[in-house]
C-alpha cells in the first residue's frame, strides 16, 4: 500500500470517528429537547419505517435486550410519542404506534439538520452521490455485523 493511501485511510477513519461523535453528541441533543435519553430517540428513529412494530421487532432492530426494549417502550409511552396496541388479528401480539404528537416537532429539528447536510453536499454530482449512498450503505451493513458480534460476545 502507498504511503499516500495510507495516509488517506487513516485521515478518512479519524474523520468518520470523529463524524461518530459529533452524531452521538447532536442526536443526545435532540433527544434531550424531547426529553428522552438517546437510545429512546435512535430507536424512534430506526422504527419509523416498520408499520407492525412490536417489541421484538425493535429488539432485533437494535441489538437491545427485550427487557431494555420494554423499558424504552415504557419511556416512550410515557413521554407520549407511541401507543401500545393489541394486533386484531393476533389478540397476543402487542403493536407499537407512534401517537403523532410529537411528529412535527421531531420534523423540525430534523429539517434543520437535512437542510445543513444538504448544503455539503451540493458540491457534489450525482455519480459522487451514489458512490456516497453505495460507501455508507455498506458501512451500516458492516456496522450492523460488528454490533450483532459485539452483542453475542461475553462481556469482559
Amino acid at each position: 500500500m502507498s504511503t499516500h493511501r495510507s495516509e488517506a485511510l487513516r485521515a478518512l477513519m479519524e474523520a468518520m470517528r470523529e463524524n461518530a461523535g459529533r452524531g452521538v453528541v447532536l442526536h443526545q441533543a435532540i433527544a434531550d429537547r424531547f426529553g428522552l435519553g438517546p437510545t429512546d430517540l435512535k430507536c424512534l428513529d430506526l422504527a419509523r419505517h416498520e408499520p407492525e412494530l412490536t417489541a421484538g421487532r425493535l429488539a432485533e432492530l437494535t441489538g437491545l435486550s427485550t427487557s431494555a426494549v420494554t423499558s424504552v417502550v415504557d419511556r416512550l409511552e410515557r413521554g407520549g410519542f407511541v401507543e401500545r396496541h393489541r394486533d386484531d388479528l393476533d389478540r397476543r401480539k402487542v403493536l407499537i404506534r407512534s401517537t403523532g404528537r410529537h411528529e412535527a416537532a421531531l420534523e423540525e429539528v430534523f429539517a434543520t439538520v437535512e437542510s445543513e447536510f444538504l448544503a455539503v453536499v451540493s458540491d457534489y454530482d450525482d455519480e459522487q452521490l451514489e458512490k456516497f449512498v453505495d460507501f455508507v450503505r455498506r458501512l451500516n451493513a458492516r456496522a450492523h455485523q460488528v454490533t450483532a458480534a459485539l452483542i453475542a460476545r461475553p462481556r469482559a
